[in-house]
């Protein structure tokens, strides 16, 4: 087996330091070994070193210009690094070179959608149905876009193999036919088929998690532990000390925390609608360079090692996040980290960014654990695919939360989906006040506008302030577990 071929091999089984060993030693005999560099800029794109990747990918396109799958790769970490007009340009080079690539039309439909530009997503969608009509995620995008809303013939004919038990679909072709057909026949007020294909798609992607929310309580029990009252006042105390040494930095991020689903990309695009906000979505930072900076410092794992870190390495680990933002919004004054699960970081937060922003969005829990259980999460965990383990997981959140809101009350601004709903203009000027910035009129216009975002909100939020998606789980009340009845 050539070195290169053992090198992707390791990639895809996610063996990445072993792979991005080989394809450096490759690169030491040829440094212009193209299928070396792309593996290499896939491992940084994998590591969420995302300047690096797109470095690599752009030396890629110079040495193969006409190799459209380097450009769609190109195309992936301009998307990470927020420059979407470079994207669209990467993407539209790989239909250029092969127009009939399903793969390059499947990303260009997506990203479209994305950018609400919703006639360039029909534009790409038509062609793409016309090379494959018989494509299951040609289906899936066209159910979830709501191009198809009925059950007509050509639906029923995956249906038909989705019920056939010799069919021949991946596991992750099930599930998406699942929620596709759930969505179809929730549309149609169908609610017992569309629970049994949201249980279905649900107890499919169980199959691919190894652990359960009960394997994380330790986790959760040592992180109020290690960042005790105790802790976080010394902490306080060391920053009152060097308060007038350490400068405010230019940047300052605004941490959005809480449940998935609980609005915190609604409130992100009223957000940086204001003149001095930007946003870099769903940063990983925090859970991975930063923990792994903590580790490599200590010797000790998050959040046990933070006890450990002096004044010095606090500093430097807040100045490697906040280098990563600059990369994401050069010009920026605020900038937006809106990964729901830094709820678990927020005393890390404080003790690396103590003039931070930290928002801690909810929203009623019936409500949030139904939209998590209906939606397709691209991760596999417990706590995204499996009702009990959703109830398990939010008694843990709670707990966590009201341990922040004990020993750093003033550093979160609490704010609830419904309140925002019910009086957006209030709720925002208070949100703004917390972040010593004006309310600005414009933050409440934000539909309808080419933004690209890449959550499971993305579709909903084009018609603006939805106030009317309380209690969507109630036509589905008899079929629902006791733990989910249990939720208050």
């Amino acid at each position: 087996m050539s070195l290169i071929v053992q090198a992707n091999l390791l990639l895809k089984q996610n063996q990445i330091k072993q792979a991005e060993s080989l394809y450096r030693q490759l690169l030491t005999q040829n440094p212009n070994n193209i299928d070396a560099l792309w593996g290499l800029g896939k491992v940084a794109l994998a590591l969420d070193s995302y300047q690096p990747s797109y470095d690599i990918f752009k030396r890629c396109v110079q040495l193969a210009a006409n190799a459209s799958p380097l450009w769609l790769s190109l195309a992936q970490s301009c998307q990470k690094l927020q420059r979407f007009e470079e994207a669209e340009q990467a993407l539209l080079k790989a239909y250029e070179i092969k127009k009939e690539s399903i793969t390059t039309l499947l990303s260009l439909v997506i990203f479209y959608c994305q950018s609400n530009q919703l006639a360039k997503t029909k534009k790409y969608l038509d062609a793409l149905f016309s090379i494959a009509p018989n494509n299951i995620r040609v289906f899936c995008l066209k159910v979830r876009i709501n191009v198809q809303v009925i059950l007509d013939e050509h639906a029923q004919s995956f249906l038909e193999k989705l019920t056939d038990k010799t069919n021949d679909l991946t596991q992750k072709e099930q599930v998406l036919l699942h929620y596709a057909f759930a969505q179809l026949y929730q549309q149609s007020s169908n609610y017992k088929q569309a629970f049994y294909h949201f249980t279905q798609a649900n107890e499919l992607q169980v199959l691919q998690v190894s652990f359960t929310v009960a394997d994380m309580e330790d986790y959760f029990s040592q992180l109020i532990k290690a960042f005790s009252s105790t802790f976080i006042d010394k902490i306080k105390q060391e920053q009152a000390v060097n308060l007038s040494r350490i400068k405010k930095p230019l940047l300052t991020p605004i941490f959005i925390v809480g449940q998935p689903r609980s609005g915190s990309t609604l409130l992100e695009q009223m957000l940086i609608s204001h003149t001095d906000i930007s946003s870099a979505g769903e940063l990983p930072f925090l859970a991975g360079d930063i923990a792994q900076g903590i580790w490599q410092l200590t010797k000790q794992e998050f959040p046990q090692g933070c006890a450990h870190l002096t004044v010095k390495q606090r500093e430097s680990l807040a100045q490697h996040y906040l280098a990563n933002m600059h990369t994401l919004a050069p010009k920026a004054k605020f900038i937006i980290d809106k990964m729901p699960a830094n709820y678990q970081s927020i005393g890390l937060i404080k003790m690396l960014f103590p003039h931070a922003k930290v928002i801690h969005i909810s929203r009623a829990v019936k409500d949030v654990s139904w939209s998590i259980f209906t939606n397709n999460f691209d991760a596999a965990e417990p706590y995204f695919c499996s009702m009990s383990e959703i109830v398990n997981y939010h008694k843990n959140y709670q707990q966590v939360m009201s341990h922040w809101q004990q020993v750093l009350p003033e550093f979160i601004h609490n704010i609830s989906y419904e309140e925002l709903a019910a009086s957006p203009k209030e709720s925002l000027t208070k949100l703004l006040n917390f972040c010593s910035l004006s309310y600005q009129e414009k933050c409440l216009s934000f539909e309808n506008k080419s933004r690209h975002i890449d959550t499971l909100s993305d579709i909903q939020l084009r018609d603006g302030l939805q106030r009317n998606i309380a209690r969507t789980w109630l036509p589905y009340q008899e079929y629902l577990p006791v733990c989910f009845n249990e939720l208050c």
